[in-house]
């Protein structure tokens, strides 16, 4: 049987193939705080639980899905933490995308590595650092910024 913080971590990366909030907001404490990595990213430095929920909830305007692969899972019962080396696939809408771009093109597979910490009683996240592959990762800021671009040509 899988431990407490493995299952609270399953359950945090099982909440990207829906990108629901309030999945984020039943796994994640009240103060939890969410970093990305590395700071070269420009990415918002710190965000906390409802911040990131309304990050989750913008993504969705273009993803359908967005599953995250766990590779490797480490626990550290003692701190309380789980690492996990991940991939990732994002699934547009297909109203997002355009007819410029095949549909290899839409497809993005990332990489990353989330280091959770758990509360005491380990079913409550309240620290999350995500590294991301930085290279990967200005790509898919192209394609969403492409995605959004598509919708806001199609509600017109």
């Amino acid at each position: 049987m899988a431990s407490k913080l493995r299952q609270t971590a399953l359950a945090y990366i099982d909440g990207f193939r829906t990108l629901s909030p309030e999945t984020f907001l039943s796994i994640l404490a009240p103060s939890a705080e969410h970093k990305f990595a590395p700071a070269s990213l420009n990415l918002p430095h710190s965000m906390d639980a409802a911040a990131f929920a309304q990050h989750l909830g913008s993504l969705r305007e273009v993803l359908a899905s967005f599953p995250v692969f766990p590779k490797e899972i480490f626990e550290n019962e003692g701190l309380s933490q789980v690492t996990i080396w991940a991939t990732s696939e994002t699934i547009f809408h297909e109203k997002a995308k355009g007819d410029d771009f095949s549909s290899e093109d839409w497809k993005f597979h990332g990489e990353y590595i989330f280091i959770l910490t758990m509360d005491d009683s380990r079913e409550k996240v309240v620290q999350i650092i995500e590294f991301l592959d930085s290279k990967a990762t200005e790509r898919l800021r192209g394609l969403m910024a492409r995605a959004r671009k598509n919708l806001n040509v199609k509600k017109e």
